[in-house]
């Protein structure tokens, strides 16, 4: 096999999927059916001529929006589907984790499961045996090996599956969001392992949705929107390419994405209402840059007159983590009595945010903190893309200055 030839390689690859609107779910349906008209057959195409090539010790990511392809292209590449149109060439032995547990068999065991993942990639019973201690060791299962993987949690299964796909050397690892579950030092040991896979010569082919990742592992990236490469290049480019179309998109609906996290409570006096964010026009916006000015807006209503409320604001990352949460009880804002519709705006001269998606959670308590009048966490949701501010590692950028004293007896 040449060495230097295409592990995967896409030719103008398409793939369509054909359906009718209502399909019949009794026998009186489908006695009927005979005799009335048939619903027209709808097309959708997943993909339209996507090119691409992943080459021996080349990682590829790629990201979009849900429903851009991104995991119909992994299915082709693993020959679970089969392209309309197009040519899908693979060559080597190919290793993939396309959804959790993927493969296994719910009744077996976590043992067994390592065996039967094996023999479906074509490894014999000695060569899994070889590999057995060192994948049960990655996964951090060794307690619940004999256990039915049925009862395994969401995360025990992500590990072992990960463990098995990239344990058996592949010249194709496929990787389908799997970097994006689990905890912080399981990922980091993921992230380590594809990184020598990729440096022995394995191609990879990453899709997530967790761009730093794509960042750190890939060296080339595709953005793909409704089936179609949009943009192609380093990685770094079609990152930043991908969230300024984010942000400069339709505005949000102010209902965040953060996986069915939103809750919600509070007495009722006072009901945050809506929330947006504005850029310095004031015009509303779904993201902002780095460095530039931006305002969140809250339209609320007061069903009577309460006095001195305390309305609030929380800027959080993807994690759940809290940036900053200032209220105008902080920020010496008195507002006295509040009735009726008003609307609040929380001004910031220059983001300090770096390049992320980020989460807003607002709250208006009374004067005392103590009663919640309205309290909705993971309200908002919106996308922070680069702009003249800074350039730095993790969430903020201070915008600091550096300076440097040399030593005189070292400068002469």
């Amino acid at each position: 096999m040449d060495s230097t030839s295409p592990r995967l390689s896409f030719e103008r690859v398409s793939k369509r999927y054909l359906w009718r609107r209502e399909r019949a779910r009794t026998f009186l349906e489908i006695f009927t059916g005979l005799v009335k008209r048939r619903e027209p057959v709808r097309e959708f195409w997943a993909l339209r001529d996507l090119s691409l090539e992943v080459r021996p010790g080349e990682a590829v990511g790629l990201i979009g929006p849900n429903g851009a392809g991104k995991s119909t292209a992994l299915k082709l590449a693993s020959r679970v589907i089969e392209p309309t149109s197009g040519n899908v060439r693979v060559s080597g032995k190919v290793s993939g984790l396309l959804e959790l547990a993927a493969g296994f068999h719910p009744d077996l065991t976590g043992r067994e499961n390592v065996f039967l993942s094996g023999a479906l990639m074509g490894l014999s019973r000695r060569e899994m045996q070889a590999l057995y201690d060192s994948i049960i060791a990655f996964a951090g299962i060794s307690d619940f090996v004999d256990t039915p993987v049925k009862h395994y949690s969401s995360g025990m299964a992500m590990r072992l599956g990960f463990a098995i796909a990239a344990s058996v050397n592949p010249d194709l690892l496929l990787i389908d969001e799997v970097l994006a579950v689990g905890d912080h030092a399981f990922t980091q040991r993921c992230i380590d392992r594809v990184l020598s896979l990729r440096d022995q010569g394995t191609a990879v082919l990453l899709v997530s949705h967790d761009l730093q990742a794509v960042r750190s592992l890939c060296d080339r990236a595709l953005l793909l929107e409704h089936g179609q490469t949009v943009e192609a290049g380093r990685p770094e480019d079609v990152v930043n390419s991908y969230l300024q179309r984010l942000a400069m998109g339709e505005p949000s609906s102010g209902m965040a994405d953060r996986h069915g996290q939103e809750e919600r409570w509070g007495s009722g006096e006072i009901r945050l209402e809506e929330v947006w964010l504005e850029d310095a026009s004031g015009a509303r916006v779904s993201g902002i840059a780095t460095g530039s000015s931006f305002a969140v807006a809250v339209r609320y209503t007061a069903r009577q007159r309460l006095e001195r409320p305390v309305f609030g604001l929380a800027i959080k990352d993807r994690s759940g983590y809290l940036l900053s949460g200032p209220n105008t009880l902080f920020d010496g804002l008195a507002l006295g009595s509040v009735s009726g519709e008003g609307i609040l705006r929380y001004r910031v001269g220059a983001s300090p945010l770096q390049e992320g998606h980020y989460f807003l959670s607002l709250s208006v308590y009374d004067e005392r903190l103590l009663h919640a009048y309205d309290h909705w966490e993971y309200c908002y949701s919106f996308d922070v893309y680069p702009g003249s501010g800074a350039r730095c590692l993790g969430a903020l950028s201070l915008q600091g200055e550096w300076v440097h004293e040399a030593d005189p007896g070292e400068a002469a």
